[in-house]
């Protein structure tokens, strides 16, 4: 069971570093000049801030479970 300011918590991590990453691109496509890569610099952005977000939410939010060994 997933608590839900935990699982919150995560989705607006994940959500907010993607959103970003989108939006920053086309920043970044005016800055090298390549107008051409725009949509697919927004899905590899995109992609990459979800990643991130997953790695830093996962840093963030402890795991609930105890695992003891025999």
């Amino acid at each position: 069971m997933i608590a839900e300011h935990d699982f919150l918590k995560a989705f607006l991590i994940t959500s907010g570093l993607a959103f970003l990453m989108y939006f920053s691109a086309p920043k970044i496509v005016s800055m090298l000049g390549r107008e051409d890569l725009l949509n697919a610099l927004r899905v590899t952005l995109s992609a990459l801030g979800a990643f991130f977000g997953f790695i830093v939410s996962t840093s963030i939010i402890e795991p609930k479970r105890i695992v003891e060994g025999e």
